[in-house]
């Protein structure tokens, strides 16, 4: 990543999102809605963000036959509506050990203007399926029991290796939803996210994100159903410490949450120590003042 520049900046309040997912995976509503919808809630800068293919095709994710559509629709929504939002184009990225990540064959020859890394599978279950992290919880326990002898401190650890395996091969710009494996953990009584072991975890993995010059995400998305944000709110102090740059995303795929919790993680933010976040201008991510009414600039 290129070094962050600070912005100018405006009196003039706005919102951002760059992590959304619309018709060309598993949203729901066409990109055109969205960005419609963006607008009238007054999101400035908006990126599309649809999960990468992967090889095994899951139903969630884009097709690869799908891509060039994707790009093309792009392209003309961005014109169509350049005096109104500033439009960017993405993929969530899943890391897999051993399957998947930016270095695929499927990036070489294409051009983004940011990639987010997340992790939503683990390793391969007896039965040859990856596990999926935030499965339900009845696939969830499945694939703990198969893989870790029903053992959530084991789990965990493993999540937070592979993690640090992505972050360390890079190749993207912003870590997506880094802790989403406690929301599932939350469910064991053998965990919590104040245990000390967990709290090492996060913050060995957060000193890594900062060593590799990576922007992470505060993902909002569970914060209406679950009242977290990933990374976890209690995380904010040491993440403001650790100067590293982040960027508030609502993960939406639905019309209706393109924004949701930003009002409440932009206060909880500045409460922790954060003057600005950080957004895409001229292809540079730049930091931005902030406080709860919005981005200004």
């Amino acid at each position: 990543m290129k070094n962050y520049q600070p912005m100018d900046i405006k009196n003039i309040y706005y919102w951002s999102n760059y992590h959304s997912h619309c018709q060309f995976c598993d949203g729901h509503g066409s990109m055109e809605e969205f960005v419609a919808s963006a607008i009238a809630k007054g999101v400035k800068k908006f990126g599309f963000s649809s999960h990468a293919p992967l090889s095994f095709n899951p139903s969630w994710t884009m097709k690869v036959d799908k891509f060039a559509d994707y790009v093309i629709e792009f392209e003309r929504l961005k014109l169509k509506y350049k005096d109104e939002i500033e439009l960017f184009l993405g993929l969530e990225v899943d890391y897999i050990h051993d399957c998947s990540d930016v270095q695929n064959d499927f990036f070489k020859d294409k051009k983004f203007d940011y990639l987010i890394g997340s992790i939503h599978f683990m390793d391969r279950m007896s039965n040859g399926h990856y596990w999926g992290i935030d499965a339900e919880i009845s696939a969830f326990d499945s694939g703990l029991k198969d893989l870790f002898d029903g053992d959530i401190k084991l789990a965990v650890e493993r999540f937070f290796e592979i993690s640090a395996s992505m972050i360390n091969k890079g190749g993207f710009d912003i870590v997506g939803h880094l802790d989403k494996i406690a929301i599932n953990a939350g469910f064991y009584k053998e965990f919590s996210t104040k245990m000390n072991w967990y709290e090492t975890l996060v913050a060995e993995t957060l000193q890594l994100i900062k060593a590799k010059n990576l922007l992470l995400e505060i993902n909002t998305r569970s914060l209406s159903k679950h009242g977290v944000s990933f990374p976890n709110q209690q995380f904010y102090s040491l993440i403001n410490d650790l100067q590293i740059p982040v960027v508030v995303n609502s993960d939406c795929h639905e019309l209706t949450n393109i924004k949701d919790g930003f009002e409440v993680t932009f206060e909880a933010l500045k409460k922790a120590g954060f003057k600005t976040m950080h957004q895409l201008n001229n292809s540079e991510w730049q930091a931005v003042e902030f406080d709860e009414k919005g981005l200004r600039g």
